[in-house]
């Protein structure tokens, strides 16, 4: 069998095999509910890595980190550590460590504020709308109170 051919089996039962699981996995009209209530579940090192949907108007334990996004939450620059804003967009390791670095010296009042910070001009506070939020620090927030009870 000739290398050419080879590879176009290869491809074939890769495609093959993805069409299968995509088969049995998918069913139409099927859909996981909305999570309308997330609630972190645990922690790891100051972020949320599980999560649990809570409802009945049961207190929701607030999301942090990046796990903030994947639900349509927003971070807020004067808490979120340099790894989790990391995960915004137009936002790298230099411009993250540039924003801890100037919120130190003074906490953003508002999220326009944010262009004091050095590397950071209007069209990156710009494409932050939506995805980042400012708010005055406050000592002692945050409780192990909220809703997960029984399992994420």
């Amino acid at each position: 069998m000739s290398l050419h051919r080879r590879r176009g089996s290869a491809a074939g039962a890769a495609l093959l095999a993805g069409a299968l699981l995509l088969a049995g996995s998918w069913r139409e009209g099927e859909r996981a509910a909305p999570c309308r209530e997330p609630s972190e579940w645990r922690a790891r090192e100051g972020w949320t890595v599980e999560v649990a949907c809570c409802g009945d108007g049961a207190p929701a334990r607030a999301l942090r980190g990046p796990a903030r996004l994947l639900f349509g939450q927003t971070l807020d620059l004067n808490r979120a550590d340099a790894r989790a804003l990391e995960s915004l967009p137009g936002i790298g390791p230099s411009r993250a460590q540039a924003i801890e670095r100037a919120r130190r010296e003074r906490p953003f009042a508002t999220l326009e504020e944010l262009e004091r910070t050095p590397g950071i001009g209007p069209r990156t506070v710009l494409g932050l709308a939506g995805w980042a939020h400012v708010e005055p620090p406050v000592e002692g927030v945050g409780s192990g109170v909220g809703c997960p009870l029984g399992g994420p």
